[in-house]
């Protein structure tokens, strides 16, 4: 039997498509505990918006999706915006998530002002980013990105920081860290990046 030509390639991008479904269960699953049902949720970064259309579902939240390009596979409400001024007013979200975006920021920083600015009082910053602690952790987060890259043309215009300096970054954003959760690597996949999330509040 001959295989069509195009066929390695149509493997791989089947394998990406499912593994975004994948991924979207695992985002949803880790923040979902918390984010407090019915609150106002912004997604920043939320690519194909299947994390917000979970968490619409599994929470009751009033979502809003955003990013930098409109990869919007479902009907959440969704937003393009410019990488830094999020369309939000002052104070309107409960829970901000921000899950393995600040890397592909070209200014976290300010990005994460924004996230303080539209967060409502008391509300809850979720942040998720891939591990860098050690030389490994590290080389297997940048090498996972290059394979991304390679198949998606999605680089990344930050930098990969330890927990420590993450924590920095977000004191200069007026947030401080109520809880860091290791979580393992990605999908359970031994060779993926091994990730944490951080749940901060205002300072």
């Amino acid at each position: 039997m001959l295989l069509h030509p195009l066929f390695p390639v149509r493997l791989v991008q089947w394998r990406i498509a499912r593994t975004e479904v994948a991924r979207a269960a695992f985002n949803a699953d880790t923040v979902g505990p918390s984010v407090p049902r019915g609150s106002r949720l912004l997604d920043v970064g939320s690519w194909d918006a299947r994390t917000a259309a979970l968490l619409r579902e599994e929470r009751g939240c009033d979502v809003l999706a955003v990013d930098v390009v409109d990869k919007n596979v479902t009907d959440v409400p969704f937003a393009t915006f410019d990488g830094a001024t999020l369309p939000a007013a002052d104070g309107s979200h409960d829970v901000v998530t921000i899950l393995y975006v600040l890397h592909h920021a070209a200014d976290d920083l300010a990005l994460l002002r924004e996230a303080r600015r539209v967060l409502a009082p008391h509300g809850r910053v979720l942040v998720a980013e891939d591990m860098v602690e050690t030389p490994l952790q590290r080389a297997i987060t940048v090498g996972f990105h290059v394979w991304l890259w390679f198949w998606t043309w999605m680089g990344w215009a930050g930098s990969f920081k330890t927990r420590e300096r993450w924590r920095e970054r977000f004191a200069e954003a007026g947030l401080r860290v109520v809880e860091a959760r290791e979580l393992g690597a990605h999908l359970g996949k031994a060779l993926w990046p091994r990730n944490v999330l951080f749940i901060l509040e205002a300072a």
